[in-house]
């Protein structure tokens, strides 16, 4: 029980960030880096405001390892899918960073992945493939192959915060903090480098930055996080799955994208791998041996009257 909660909260950090894919098209400039640097930015400073502390030891580089993977790296090629392709089917292929997770972490983690676990990730992957196949629109190229990179290293950066956890005595909002602030670090240069000056905003844009940092940046991020610190990766991992089902229907509801009958089974088997995972018992009982029933001993009386002579 307790762990369905987790499950669940966890669950709500992917489903918030499936509205990126639509705010990012409709609001955010074209400009994937400075996008992505003015979301973790202020989406960082709020968590530590609230949660202070300063990293300590080894922690100075982890954070900007699990910035880059987990916000930086991960904020760019998702923003450039975002703006390339139908929120649906960005948000779709970023969805496979499940995929990646389960399977580094049964190599880097040594971590018991069970038959129920696959089983809930191929539900999963069969829905992004309905999903992404039937999109009436045209992919683009780019697009598509940021939205697996984005899924790639979304996935790794889980398994490496689920390793690393943090440190003994320290908040979860500070490494999410932490984690936010060295995203910003990482993309402060290379905003600069490519994409030149910072842009101006319009007042539009600046709505869609105020949800990008302080909705989906602090608050989904810092859920999302904080489950991945306390779940097994084989259970919060595919809790990704959860961030385009909100996309596709953000993208239906808003924007009047159209679904074929095997789009909408895709998004039906989303949301069964997501049931899946948070109740793993379903299926679980199918793959795990029963225990042997063991005989109840004999009463010491009986066995009295089974040596005694008749």
């Amino acid at each position: 029980m307790k762990n369905s909660a987790i499950v669940i909260r966890t669950g709500l950090g992917p489903a918030i960030g499936g509205t990126l894919f639509y705010v990012a098209a409709k609001y955010l400039p074209p400009m994937p880096y400075w996008d992505g640097f003015f979301r973790v930015l202020p989406a960082g400073l709020l968590l530590l405001a609230i949660r202070p502390g300063l990293p300590r030891g080894a922690w100075w580089w982890k954070s900007l390892v699990l910035g880059t993977l987990n916000m930086g790296l991960f904020t760019v090629l998702l923003l450039i899918s975002a703006q390339r392709l139908p929120g649906g089917v960005a948000a779709t292929l970023n969805g496979t960073s499940s995929l990646v997770a389960i399977a580094v972490a049964s190599v880097v983690l040594k971590e018991k992945v069970r038959p129920h676990h696959y089983i809930a990730c191929l539900v999963g992957v069969g829905g992004v493939a309905l999903l992404v196949l039937r999109s009436s629109a045209a992919l683009n190229v780019v697009g598509v192959l940021a939205g697996i990179g984005s899924a790639c290293s979304m996935g790794v950066g889980t398994v490496l915060a689920r390793k690393w956890g943090r440190p003994e005595g320290v908040q979860s909002l500070t490494t999410a903090g932490w984690t936010l602030i060295g995203a910003a670090v990482v993309l402060l240069p290379l905003s600069l480098l490519v994409e030149g000056a910072p842009p101006s905003f319009t007042a539009k844009q600046l709505a869609g930055l105020v949800w990008a940092a302080f909705v989906v940046g602090a608050a989904g991020f810092a859920l999302y996080l904080t489950g991945v610190q306390r779940l097994p990766v084989s259970l919060s991992a595919p809790l990704t799955l959860m961030n385009p089902v909100t996309a596709a229907l953000l993208g239906w509801l808003v924007t009047g994208e159209q679904f074929t009958p095997l789009q909408i089974l895709g998004g039906v088997l989303v949301c069964a791998a997501v049931i899946l995972v948070a109740n793993p018992h379903i299926l679980g009982r199918f793959f795990t041996k029963p225990e042997p029933v063991a005989e109840a001993a004999a009463p010491a009386d009986e066995l009295k009257k089974i040596g005694s002579p008749a």
